[in-house]
Protein backbone atom coordinates (compact mmCIF):
# COMPACT_ATOMS: atom_id res chain seq x y z
CA UNK A 1 0.00 0.00 0.00
CA UNK A 2 1.46 3.40 -0.74
CA UNK A 3 2.30 5.57 1.89
CA UNK A 4 1.26 8.75 0.02
CA UNK A 5 1.83 11.72 2.57
CA UNK A 6 5.21 9.57 4.09
CA UNK A 7 6.70 10.38 0.28
CA UNK A 8 5.01 13.77 -0.01
CA UNK A 9 6.01 15.27 3.00
CA UNK A 10 9.63 15.95 2.12
CA UNK A 11 7.80 18.21 -0.65
CA UNK A 12 5.97 20.24 1.27
CA UNK A 13 2.75 18.27 1.44
CA UNK A 14 -0.16 19.16 3.91
CA UNK A 15 -2.01 16.14 5.64
CA UNK A 16 -5.47 18.26 5.46
CA UNK A 17 -5.33 18.90 1.70
CA UNK A 18 -4.39 15.20 0.54
CA UNK A 19 -7.31 13.32 -0.12
CA UNK A 20 -7.00 9.44 -0.55
CA UNK A 21 -9.23 7.75 -3.58
CA UNK A 22 -9.37 5.07 -1.59
CA UNK A 23 -11.37 6.31 1.44
CA UNK A 24 -14.85 7.34 1.68
CA UNK A 25 -16.22 10.65 2.52
CA UNK A 26 -18.28 13.95 1.02
CA UNK A 27 -14.71 15.56 0.52
CA UNK A 28 -14.46 12.84 -2.78
CA UNK A 29 -17.57 13.72 -4.31
CA UNK A 30 -16.06 15.65 -6.99
CA UNK A 31 -13.87 12.82 -7.79
CA UNK A 32 -16.73 10.32 -7.84
CA UNK A 33 -15.33 9.05 -12.01
CA UNK A 34 -11.85 8.39 -9.99
CA UNK A 35 -13.00 6.28 -7.12
CA UNK A 36 -15.28 4.04 -9.46
CA UNK A 37 -12.62 3.83 -12.30
CA UNK A 38 -10.30 2.54 -8.73
CA UNK A 39 -12.92 -0.54 -8.36
CA UNK A 40 -12.48 -0.91 -12.07
CA UNK A 41 -8.98 -3.03 -13.03
CA UNK A 42 -9.21 -2.37 -16.52
CA UNK A 43 -9.31 1.29 -16.33
CA UNK A 44 -6.07 3.03 -16.24
CA UNK A 45 -7.82 6.26 -14.62
CA UNK A 46 -8.16 3.07 -11.85
CA UNK A 47 -4.17 4.31 -11.06
CA UNK A 48 -4.88 7.21 -9.67
CA UNK A 49 -4.74 6.83 -5.37
CA UNK A 50 -4.70 10.79 -4.83
CA UNK A 51 -5.35 14.05 -5.29
CA UNK A 52 -4.08 17.03 -3.51
CA UNK A 53 -5.88 20.31 -3.42
CA UNK A 54 -4.74 24.06 -2.63
CA UNK A 55 -7.24 26.17 -1.76
CA UNK A 56 -10.08 23.65 -1.65
CA UNK A 57 -9.50 22.97 -5.87
CA UNK A 58 -7.49 20.08 -7.36
CA UNK A 59 -4.38 20.76 -8.20
CA UNK A 60 -2.46 17.65 -8.57
CA UNK A 61 -3.53 14.13 -9.48
CA UNK A 62 -0.99 11.32 -7.87
CA UNK A 63 0.29 8.13 -9.29
CA UNK A 64 2.10 5.39 -7.76
CA UNK A 65 5.41 4.85 -9.96
CA UNK A 66 5.20 1.40 -9.75
CA UNK A 67 1.44 1.37 -11.63
CA UNK A 68 3.00 3.62 -14.75
CA UNK A 69 6.43 2.12 -15.94
CA UNK A 70 6.29 3.79 -19.53
CA UNK A 71 5.68 6.97 -21.40
CA UNK A 72 2.74 5.57 -23.41
CA UNK A 73 0.86 5.10 -19.84
CA UNK A 74 2.24 8.70 -18.83
CA UNK A 75 0.59 10.03 -21.89
CA UNK A 76 -3.02 8.55 -21.70
CA UNK A 77 -3.03 9.30 -18.27
CA UNK A 78 -2.50 13.08 -19.03
CA UNK A 79 -5.25 13.38 -22.11
CA UNK A 80 -7.81 11.02 -19.86
CA UNK A 81 -7.72 13.21 -16.53
CA UNK A 82 -7.36 16.69 -19.12
CA UNK A 83 -11.07 15.75 -19.49
CA UNK A 84 -12.01 16.57 -16.44
CA UNK A 85 -10.91 19.90 -16.87
CA UNK A 86 -9.87 20.61 -13.11
CA UNK A 87 -6.22 19.42 -11.80
CA UNK A 88 -3.46 21.00 -13.89
CA UNK A 89 -0.78 18.58 -13.03
CA UNK A 90 -0.19 15.10 -13.03
CA UNK A 91 2.56 13.54 -10.14
CA UNK A 92 4.38 10.71 -10.55
CA UNK A 93 5.36 9.84 -6.75
CA UNK A 94 7.70 7.06 -5.71
CA UNK A 95 10.60 7.12 -2.91
CA UNK A 96 12.50 10.33 -2.52
CA UNK A 97 11.15 11.42 -6.27
CA UNK A 98 8.34 12.83 -7.48
CA UNK A 99 7.99 13.75 -11.25
CA UNK A 100 5.44 16.60 -12.37
CA UNK A 101 3.58 16.90 -15.72
CA UNK A 102 1.41 19.59 -16.83
CA UNK A 103 -2.42 17.89 -17.67
CA UNK A 104 -3.44 19.03 -21.11
CA UNK A 105 -4.82 17.96 -24.53
CA UNK A 106 -1.85 18.36 -26.49
CA UNK A 107 1.14 17.12 -28.89
CA UNK A 108 3.88 16.40 -25.86
CA UNK A 109 5.42 13.96 -25.13
CA UNK A 110 5.87 13.21 -21.50
CA UNK A 111 9.40 14.31 -21.33
CA UNK A 112 8.02 17.76 -23.11
CA UNK A 113 5.26 17.98 -20.64
CA UNK A 114 7.47 16.72 -17.36
CA UNK A 115 7.68 20.22 -15.18
CA UNK A 116 11.38 21.38 -14.31
CA UNK A 117 12.12 21.27 -10.63
CA UNK A 118 15.72 21.95 -9.36
CA UNK A 119 15.84 19.15 -6.85
CA UNK A 120 18.87 20.54 -5.25
CA UNK A 121 17.16 23.91 -4.35
CA UNK A 122 15.15 24.68 -1.88
CA UNK A 123 11.80 24.73 -4.42
CA UNK A 124 11.49 21.12 -3.94
CA UNK A 125 10.89 21.38 -0.11
CA UNK A 126 8.13 23.81 -1.19
CA UNK A 127 6.79 21.87 -4.22
CA UNK A 128 3.27 22.24 -4.39
CA UNK A 129 3.15 25.89 -3.09
CA UNK A 130 5.66 26.72 -6.22
CA UNK A 131 3.40 24.50 -8.70
CA UNK A 132 0.17 26.58 -6.96
CA UNK A 133 1.98 29.92 -7.70
CA UNK A 134 2.98 28.78 -11.36
CA UNK A 135 0.17 27.27 -12.31
CA UNK A 136 -1.62 30.39 -14.19
CA UNK A 137 0.98 29.41 -16.47
CA UNK A 138 0.89 25.50 -16.61
CA UNK A 139 -0.53 24.83 -20.37
CA UNK A 140 -4.06 25.72 -21.33
CA UNK A 141 -3.65 26.56 -24.90
CA UNK A 142 -6.82 27.29 -26.93
CA UNK A 143 -5.84 24.60 -29.64
CA UNK A 144 -5.74 21.59 -26.79
CA UNK A 145 -7.75 22.87 -23.72
CA UNK A 146 -10.73 20.74 -23.38
CA UNK A 147 -13.40 23.75 -23.50
CA UNK A 148 -12.75 24.21 -27.12
CA UNK A 149 -12.30 20.38 -27.98
CA UNK A 150 -16.05 19.66 -26.76
CA UNK A 151 -17.59 22.84 -27.78
CA UNK A 152 -16.11 22.01 -31.24
CA UNK A 153 -17.49 18.74 -31.30
CA UNK A 154 -20.77 19.70 -30.18
CA UNK A 155 -20.99 22.22 -32.96
CA UNK A 156 -20.55 19.64 -35.36
CA UNK A 157 -22.93 17.71 -34.45
CA UNK A 158 -25.46 20.10 -34.23
CA UNK A 159 -24.79 21.65 -37.94
CA UNK A 160 -24.37 18.09 -39.04
CA UNK A 161 -27.94 17.73 -37.62
CA UNK A 162 -29.41 20.96 -38.71
CA UNK A 163 -28.31 19.61 -42.26
CA UNK A 164 -30.58 16.62 -41.96
CA UNK A 165 -33.17 19.63 -42.06
CA UNK A 166 -34.04 18.72 -38.15
CA UNK A 167 -35.38 22.00 -36.75
CA UNK A 168 -32.31 24.44 -34.89
CA UNK A 169 -34.06 23.66 -31.55
CA UNK A 170 -34.39 20.47 -31.84
CA UNK A 171 -30.81 19.88 -33.01
CA UNK A 172 -29.99 21.85 -29.66
CA UNK A 173 -31.94 19.49 -27.58
CA UNK A 174 -30.74 16.23 -29.19
CA UNK A 175 -27.39 16.54 -29.25
CA UNK A 176 -27.93 18.05 -25.39
CA UNK A 177 -30.00 15.01 -24.12
CA UNK A 178 -27.32 12.61 -25.81
CA UNK A 179 -24.57 14.61 -24.19
CA UNK A 180 -26.37 14.20 -20.71
CA UNK A 181 -26.62 10.46 -21.17
CA UNK A 182 -23.18 9.85 -21.61
CA UNK A 183 -22.25 12.14 -18.46
CA UNK A 184 -24.88 9.62 -16.55
CA UNK A 185 -23.18 6.81 -18.14
CA UNK A 186 -19.54 7.83 -17.36
CA UNK A 187 -21.12 7.92 -13.09
CA UNK A 188 -23.00 4.41 -13.74
CA UNK A 189 -26.03 6.37 -13.41
CA UNK A 190 -27.86 4.52 -16.05
CA UNK A 191 -29.98 1.45 -15.91
CA UNK A 192 -28.35 -1.64 -15.04
CA UNK A 193 -28.46 -3.01 -18.74
CA UNK A 194 -26.70 -0.33 -20.36
CA UNK A 195 -24.62 1.38 -17.23
CA UNK A 196 -21.32 1.08 -18.48
CA UNK A 197 -19.57 3.63 -20.89
CA UNK A 198 -19.23 1.37 -23.09
CA UNK A 199 -23.13 0.14 -23.36
CA UNK A 200 -23.99 3.85 -23.20
CA UNK A 201 -21.89 4.22 -26.13
CA UNK A 202 -23.90 2.41 -28.35
CA UNK A 203 -27.64 3.33 -26.61
CA UNK A 204 -28.19 5.50 -30.32
CA UNK A 205 -26.28 3.84 -32.85
CA UNK A 206 -29.26 3.07 -35.07
CA UNK A 207 -32.89 3.65 -34.95
CA UNK A 208 -34.02 0.92 -33.09
CA UNK A 209 -31.78 1.26 -30.22
CA UNK A 210 -32.82 5.26 -30.25
CA UNK A 211 -36.61 4.57 -30.36
CA UNK A 212 -35.93 2.55 -27.12
CA UNK A 213 -33.92 5.22 -25.29
CA UNK A 214 -36.69 8.34 -26.72
CA UNK A 215 -37.68 10.38 -24.28
CA UNK A 216 -41.53 10.63 -23.43
CA UNK A 217 -42.30 13.77 -25.59
CA UNK A 218 -42.40 12.88 -28.90
CA UNK A 219 -41.34 14.77 -32.28
CA UNK A 220 -42.09 14.39 -35.38
CA UNK A 221 -41.89 11.60 -37.59
CA UNK A 222 -39.73 7.95 -37.23
CA UNK A 223 -36.89 10.53 -38.67
CA UNK A 224 -36.40 12.04 -35.40
CA UNK A 225 -35.10 9.06 -34.33
CA UNK A 226 -32.61 8.72 -36.61
CA UNK A 227 -31.49 12.34 -36.24
CA UNK A 228 -31.40 10.98 -32.55
CA UNK A 229 -29.27 7.98 -33.34
CA UNK A 230 -26.68 10.04 -35.59
CA UNK A 231 -26.52 12.74 -32.61
CA UNK A 232 -25.91 10.08 -29.84
CA UNK A 233 -23.64 7.91 -31.91
CA UNK A 234 -21.42 11.51 -32.20
CA UNK A 235 -21.77 12.52 -28.75
CA UNK A 236 -22.32 9.73 -26.68
CA UNK A 237 -18.56 8.39 -28.39
CA UNK A 238 -17.46 12.00 -27.32
CA UNK A 239 -14.52 10.61 -25.04
CA UNK A 240 -13.32 7.81 -27.09
CA UNK A 241 -12.88 9.61 -30.14
CA UNK A 242 -10.34 12.06 -28.93
CA UNK A 243 -8.75 9.97 -26.80
CA UNK A 244 -8.08 7.73 -30.22
CA UNK A 245 -7.09 10.74 -32.21
CA UNK A 246 -2.58 10.38 -32.05
CA UNK A 247 -2.46 13.78 -33.12
CA UNK A 248 -4.08 15.57 -29.75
Amino acid sequence: MTEWLAQLEPFGADRQALHLLDTDGPELLPYATLTNARRDSSSILGTVGAVYEWQDAPLIFLVDADQVQDAAKIHQLRRLLAMRGDAPYLGIIAPSRLDVYTIALDRKTPAQARVAIDAAGETVKDLFPHLANRRPNAARTRQGWISNVVLNLLTEAIDRLIGFDLDHGDAISLVGRALFTRFLGDRELLPTDMEAPESAATLFDNADSAQACQPARKVGSDSYSVHFAHAGAMILALSKSILARPNI
